[in-house]
């Protein structure tokens, strides 16, 4: 039992639910927020700093923003089988967070393209350490019965840094200048450095294995059999033999693929549809990101009430339709949307609506795959070893939604070359039918 005395100083609000939640909430808003950061700054990169061929820039984009989510897809695994071995999860925090500083500073510098190209790797291996170890401890704070609404809090803050990281260096590039437009992302990342070195671990709040196995145990996969899931081999392979584990990862990875497009696609689309440069670039990305911040926590709650099937089935479905509208807007083929009558305004109004759209999709993953392990570790306490299981959970959704981003450039850059932008996302909209049928099968209510 603690004796206050010894307690360190600010130990109440230090370790407190609301703080926890809010240092790895800027945690992997950061995060984020430099992958995209980089995205408007790329043709200027290119062409300025490394003085590339313009028409290599597609390429190159595509390049660097499918190099970072590989990156952190191979290093995942490998972070969360270490992370739930580790007693707490302080240093490892710590240190991604640091490595995110040094891999900022080198993309910043970057004299060469070896060297932003290191900088980008040591950014992907850090951001997927700041994902997994950030959401493992914000799951031993809160109770299970919460998961939705500390899922959503946590991803409206993702979900701004995202698509907000266009918008400041878009706008501050033509501001300021280069240099001080890096100074943003620096300056956060400094203030979690030193919020997380006050942060004091309290994982009590934890859901406690449940020692009436047989009522859990009904709600399992019957095909499922328990095995050796403690090594992380064998928890990867328990865990992708669950229906409704492989729904709610292929929901994340082909989702987040959709959104990372935008980066890889959206600047330059805009300026030769519409001659948008970097400043109204950065406002469509403003638009798109400001939905989340507003609708992230009552999705989350609705989630908590009602499941996770209804609101993502519906969501997934409407995304398609705006999807069709985002491909049409400033194509000439259709006069009425066209970029000289309603183009823009169609294709602003669509971005818009698939903004409010996202807050319902985004955490998905790891809320279903976190309830589908804790309800293993009930029917089976100790299944996935004596410190559970969740920092490898965050792995595997990690792996899920940077393998998302490591194809979603890549893709969607070879498509809107080869059958252009409208066709793109005609394309995206039958896989988000695609997904809304499975999401309505397999995923369960509350």
């Amino acid at each position: 039992m603690d004796v206050p005395g010894t307690r360190p100083i600010g130990y109440i609000w230090r370790s407190s639910t609301w703080f926890i939640i809010s240092t790895v909430s800027i945690a992997l808003f950061i995060e984020l927020f430099l992958y995209g950061f980089l995205v408007p700054m790329l043709p200027y990169l290119f062409q300025d700093r490394l003085h590339k061929d313009p028409s290599q820039t597609q390429r190159l984009t595509a390049g660097i923003l499918t190099l970072h989510g590989l990156v952190s897809a191979v290093s995942g695994p490998l972070i969360g089988h270490f992370a739930d071995k580790m007693p707490n999860r302080r240093k490892p925090l710590l240190f991604s967070l640091a490595g995110c500083v040094v891999g900022t500073l080198l993309v910043a510098w970057s004299p060469s393209l070896v060297v932003l190209l290191l900088g980008r790797v040591l950014q992907g291996i850090a951001g997927s350490a700041v994902w997994i170890v950030g959401l493992a401890t914000a799951a031993d704070t809160v109770n299970e019965n919460h998961m939705g609404k500390m899922m959503g809090l946590i991803m409206s803050f993702a979900s701004a840094g995202i698509i907000s990281g266009p918008m400041v260096s878009g706008i501050l590039l033509d501001s300021v200048g280069y240099w001080l437009t890096w100074c943003v992302p620096l300056g956060i990342l400094v203030i979690d450095i030193i919020a997380r070195l006050l942060m004091i671990e309290n994982p009590h709040h934890s859901s406690p294995v449940s020692d009436d196995a047989d009522e859990t145990t009904t709600l399992l996969p019957e095909h499922i059999e328990p095995h050796d899931a403690s090594t992380t081999f064998g928890f990867w392979i328990f865990l992708l033999r669950d229906s409704r584990v492989l729904t709610a990862l292929a929901v994340t990875i082909l989702t987040t693929a959709i959104l990372t497009s935008f980066h890889a696609t959206l600047p330059l689309h805009t300026e030769e549809a519409f001659g948008w440069k970097p400043r109204q670039v950065g406002i469509t990305f403003f638009l798109l990101s400001v939905p989340a911040l507003f609708l992230s926590t009552p999705a989350g709650w609705l989630r908590d009430r009602i499941g996770v099937r209804l609101p993502i089935t519906i969501s997934l479905a409407l995304h398609a339709i705006f999807h069709v509208l985002v491909g049409v807007a400033g194509n000439d083929r259709f006069p009425w949307a066209s970029s000289q009558h309603r183009g823009p305004v169609l294709y602003i109004s669509s971005i818009i609506c698939l903004g409010i759209l996202r807050p319902f999709v985004t955490g998905v993953g790891p809320v279903e795959v976190t309830a589908s392990v804790r309800d293993y570790e009930k029917a089976t306490p100790g299944i996935f070893g004596p410190r559970g299981g969740l920092s490898r959970v965050y792995a595997m959704t990690d792996v899920a939604a940077t393998g998302g981003m490591t194809i979603g450039p890549a893709v969607s850059g070879f498509l809107r070359e080869k059958v252009g932008y409208t066709s793109m996302n005609w394309a995206f909209g039958v896989v988000y039918i695609i997904l809304a049928i499975f999401a309505a099968w397999f995923l369960r209510s509350k």
